[in-house]
């Protein structure tokens, strides 16, 4: 991992694009941020933790995203970034709620002919034990 003097912004959900439901970020930079806001420790973590997870869960809250996962490798097992959840928009307001529900249209489709069967074979005859 490399160290800088840079400070690092954590993502907000306005610097994303906002059709992605699912950002996500690398475990080294979930390291670089606990590095950063823990500067006081006497040698920077190296490897994800559980605290390293809620630390940038609690980030991720902060900078206003609906909320945080973290991603495991499937292989190893280890944490291999955090998923950032994006606010879904709804377009559902408390007046269309309490309107008159339009009932469902009956679904027609024409099927395709089912496939021709093949005969089936004849049981072969058991070997007699030796």
């Amino acid at each position: 991992m490399a160290t800088s003097t840079r400070t690092l912004n954590f993502p907000e959900p306005g610097a994303t694009k906002e059709k992605e439901a699912i950002t996500t970020i690398s475990s080294e930079r979930m390291l670089a941020h606990f590095n950063q806001d823990h500067q006081h420790l006497k040698s920077p973590a190296k490897r994800v933790t559980q605290k390293i997870i809620d630390h940038t869960a609690k980030l991720a809250k902060a900078a206003g995203w609906a909320g945080a996962a973290a991603a495991k490798d499937a292989i190893t097992g280890h944490t291999s970034a955090m998923m950032l959840l994006r606010q879904q928009k709804t377009t559902i307001t408390p007046d269309v709620v309490d309107a008159d529900i339009v009932q469902p249209k009956a679904i027609t489709a024409t099927l395709a002919p089912a496939a021709p069967t093949l005969p089936r074979l004849p049981r072969l005859p058991r070997l007699p034990k030796p």
